[in-house]
């Protein structure tokens, strides 16, 4: 089921990009795909790219700054069909850049990172939240410093190096608590040093799963964007993350969508064949299953 909490931390559509469903689901088949997500007709789907915001005794802590401001990210890699104005969203809820005390980045590829620094009148690149701590992962941190041929197109790095000239850059290793009940776990695949965020609130968990979903189908171990820095890495990142998801009826988030869904809800819409591989299950089966039982 999806909820929607009066207390959940928020979830902010920063960005929708329009890509070739073959970068989104890999290998896997568009007869099997297309359920999930409808092509127009040059084989592009709309994926939303989300930020997180969360009311902390310590200060507002948000997850993922979107694309930003700065310039147009490169059309080869990620096609821009809208942007919106994270810095609008927040001032529409009388939030200002400077009561983010803790922003925490999933990864530093610029679609999710972009919006971590700002260009000023002047033409200087600076730290968007003036009060910010940066949370980063060390291992995302060395490679968008030293990108690959194959990667160099996914970073900026005045994504982040402004944030090293105020002393606001934090570089973490593994898994971390970062404010009381907020937590980083390691998830690396997507990129090297990749992090999921984990929020214990009350009795709820919510985990922010960064790039390890784009869509509902993603749930499963196997299917991952061509993007991914190292596919075997995001099945196994997968397989820890949804199977503690479960353990602790945790909410996800996103998946496609701007709403949360219990993990088991999610995980439900895969089923195990006789050879004992995960399969994942169209909307249109489960309805009907649901509809049989």
């Amino acid at each position: 089921m999806h909820k929607s909490l009066s207390q959940a931390p928020r979830l902010i559509r920063v960005s929708t990009t329009r890509l070739d469903g073959g970068l989104v689901f890999g290998s896997t088949p568009k007869v099997i795909w297309e359920a999930f997500a409808i092509p127009d007709r040059q084989n592009r789907v709309a994926i939303g790219n989300y930020s997180m915001l969360v009311d902390h005794p310590d200060g507002k802590i948000l997850v993922n700054t979107g694309p930003g401001d700065k310039t147009p990210i490169d059309i080869s890699i990620a096609p821009v069909r809208s942007r919106s104005c994270l810095l609008r969203e927040l001032r529409e809820s009388d939030i200002s850049p400077k009561d983010i005390a803790i922003v925490i980045q999933t990864h530093l590829h610029d679609e999710y990172a972009g919006g971590a620094t700002h260009m000023t009148s002047s033409g200087r690149v600076v730290p968007t939240f003036s009060n910010a701590r940066y949370i980063v992962q060390k291992a995302d941190y060395l490679t968008a410093s030293s990108p690959s041929e194959r990667s160099k197109k996914l970073y900026r790095s005045d994504d982040f190096l402004p944030l090293e000239e105020t002393n606001q850059l934090e570089l973490i290793e593994g898994s971390a608590e970062i404010a009381k009940g907020v937590f980083v776990e390691s998830a690396p695949g997507p990129t090297p040093g990749h992090q999921v965020v984990k929020i214990e609130q009350g009795e709820d968990t919510f985990v922010f799963l960064g790039s390890l979903a784009a869509t509902s189908m993603h749930i499963k171990p196997s299917v991952n964007m061509t993007f991914d820095w190292d596919p075997d890495a995001t099945l196994e990142s997968k397989r820890s993350v949804f199977s503690n998801a479960l353990l602790a009826n945790a909410y996800l988030a996103p998946l496609g969508g701007d709403e949360w869904v219990r993990a088991k809800d999610a995980i439900s819409s895969i089923e195990t064949n006789s050879s004992g591989e995960m399969t994942v299950l169209s909307p249109k089966k489960v309805a009907a299953l649901a509809a049989a039982g």
